[in-house]
């Protein structure tokens, strides 16, 4: 399969990744069950930007019709705005949220996708090992969560196992 390169926009930098075609972190098309999540450090910035069909964050995409779907809108909204609970990352690397970056998308007759993105900014960065996605917990129905790495060493794709929510960023 021919590869392309495809550029994914961070808070601060700018990634380019060699993807598969038709791969691209989920921009070309939209599959319900596959989640994509880049993950950058530059400096002592760590950057996370989730890409998953609204399907797999709320269940549905279609506008909510029930007090139950509206609270589960309004709870995922609150989640992916305030950034809690995204990711982990060693202690010692001292880690702290900088900034979320959140647009609930509109959801309607057709698809929709979550984007959120986030940075964080570590006092260690040296000790940024790996990094646990936690969101990959509260979403429903990932059969696929393919994962974009760089650094200033590394440059990786990888598909995570289910039930596996660690990515090494050595």
């Amino acid at each position: 399969m021919p590869s392309r390169l495809t550029k994914a926009v961070l808070p601060g930098l700018a990634l380019a990744l060699v993807v598969p075609s038709g791969e691209a972190l989920g921009q070309d098309k939209h599959v319900h069950g596959a989640v994509a999540v880049n993950v950058a450090v530059e400096g002592n910035v760590l950057s996370l930007e989730i890409d998953a069909p609204a399907i797999n964050v709320l269940g549905f995409e279609k506008s909510p019709r029930s007090d139950a779907e509206r609270e589960a809108v309004a709870s995922v909204d609150a989640w992916l705005s305030a950034g809690r609970d995204i990711a982990g990352v060693p202690r010692a690397a001292g880690c702290r949220l900088q900034s979320a970056a959140y647009v609930a998308p509109k959801l309607g007759r057709g698809h929709a996708d979550y984007r959120p993105r986030y940075a964080f900014r570590c006092e260690n960065p040296a000790a940024l090992e790996w990094v646990e996605l936690w969101a990959l917990r509260r979403l429903k129905n990932v059969e696929k969560a393919e994962i974009n790495v760089i650094s200033a060493t590394v440059q990786r794709q990888e598909t995570l196992a289910p039930g596996n929510l660690r990515v090494s960023l050595k």
